[in-house]
């Protein structure tokens, strides 16, 4: 006897994206520089153009091994973090030596109103550190590094490229410096140090080992994502600005307080996401002489790298036997102290697990986030990004230009981009491709 069978099929199997099979039209990198450290006293640097930008080497690329072992990077890395922490912590003193205001960069976004030559000269002090970091990376008289180091510091003083730093070392490049021996003369700041550090001169990635190699385009026409949120910091100033920015930018946006809610949709093999946005505490965690970061929404469970890859692997691996990939591509926006911090051991970071299971790119702060910033962070950052269309990179260059220039506060300058330089999202019905 004959049974009618009934078919359901899928209207739209690729959720309104297409594989492409090579890389789509982007902006080229001026400038890449490459750290690889075989052992921890050997550090190799090369850098090359993909415009012509440096003269042409002999060999495919400029090179030379560092005099500096990557132990010392580490921990000169590590200093210049710290260095960052304590402008936070500031607390001016009156000349009898009492407090004057208790912590004024911790507890205001706006810096205008602090004493110029105040924070001119905390800032300069900032640019000074960094330009110490990038001396002593590129310390050594060797022929080769000394033509190496005039190349790239030559490079590095321009402004308006598109820099990726691709590192084996974990280095806060962003607030690395460049031209500080122009910053004094006769005792007179006679450059503003914001200009000097690379995040503001520069749009800057940095990416660390092997990412996965495939690439999206959308053919939709409404982004869509996620808010995974701590209900605590819902009273901050502006956090309740950047959900209804994100709310009524992303046709569907999923808020998230607990992570009951965010695991089980990580467990799924398709996490269709194009935002996924973070707000929430940050901390190091450490037992055994090891130290990790995790980050925690409105519960205790601390939510590490290896947690993000225990949910995600699974799915990645059985795309890569089918020779296929797992639907997993946000921009992901680590709102949470420490999230881009370097100086970390035992686990990958949390930047590199959302990246290597297919996110976009991953952008963090490296320092204890103070929360006011943090939301006006965001609030500027993703309405370059969404309201404006702008790639990750551009977005963030202008939004530390922004904070530089209407609020004459550096810390922007410690969000850093893993990957993503290109990720835009598609937020207009005018905008998107047609699939064929």
């Amino acid at each position: 006897m004959e049974h009618q069978i009934d078919l359901t099929v899928e209207q739209d199997p690729s959720r309104s994206y297409r594989l492409l099979p090579e890389a789509p039209a982007c902006g080229p990198r001026e400038l890449t520089v490459t750290l690889r450290s075989s052992a921890r006293d050997v550090v190799e640097i090369a850098m090359w153009s993909e415009t012509g930008l440096l003269p042409q080497p002999r060999a495919a690329s400029h090179h030379a091994r560092l005099t500096i072992g990557a132990d010392q990077i580490a921990s000169l890395s590590a200093r210049l973090i710290s260095r960052w922490q304590r402008f936070v912590q500031f607390e001016p003193v009156s000349g009898s030596n009492r407090l004057r205001e208790k912590k004024p960069y911790l507890h205001n976004a706006n810096l205008t109103v602090r004493p110029q030559s105040e924070l001119l000269a905390q800032v300069s002090e900032l640019a000074r550190e960094g330009a110490y970091l990038l001396g002593e990376l590129l310390a050594g008289e060797e022929r080769a590094l000394v033509r190496f180091r005039g190349h790239l510091l030559n490079v590095l003083e321009s402004e308006d490229l598109r820099i990726r730093f691709d590192s084996d070392l974990g280095v806060p490049w962003p607030m690395l410096a460049v031209g500080c021996e122009r910053l004094l003369e006769g005792g007179r700041l006679t450059v503003d140090p914001f200009r000097l550090f690379l995040g503001h001169r520069h749009q800057v990635e940095s990416t660390s080992g092997t990412y996965p190699d495939y690439w999206w385009v959308s053919d939709r026409h409404h982004a869509v994502g996620s808010a995974n949120l701590d209900k605590d910091l819902k009273n901050v100033p502006l956090a309740d600005d950047v959900l209804k920015l994100l709310n009524s930018r992303l046709k569907d946006l999923n808020v998230r307080h607990f992570s009951d809610k965010l695991l089980p949709d990580l467990a799924q093999p398709v996490l269709d996401e194009d935002v996924m946005y973070f707000f929430c505490h940050g901390s190091y965690e450490e037992h055994g002489g090891r130290t990790w970061h995790a980050l925690r929404l409105s519960d205790e469970l601390p939510i590490d790298a290896p947690l993000v890859d225990g949910y995600r692997k699974p799915h990645t691996d059985a795309a890569a036997r089918r020779n296929s990939v797992a639907l997993f591509h946000p921009l992901v926006v680590l709102n949470t102290c420490f999230a881009g911090a370097p100086a970390t051991t035992g686990f990958t970071g949390l930047s590199a697990a959302f990246v290597r299971h297919g996110a976009l790119g991953v952008l963090a702060p490296q320092i204890a986030m103070p929360q006011v910033f943090g939301a006006e962070f965001a609030l500027r950052f993703l309405t370059c990004y969404l309201d404006e269309g702008l790639t990750a990179g551009h977005a963030l260059l202008e939004t530390v230009r922004w904070f530089a220039t209407t609020y004459r506060n550096p810390l922007a300058l410690t969000y850093g981009l893993v990957c993503g330089l290109d990720s835009r999202v598609v937020t207009s019905p005018q905008e998107g491709t047609t699939g064929s």
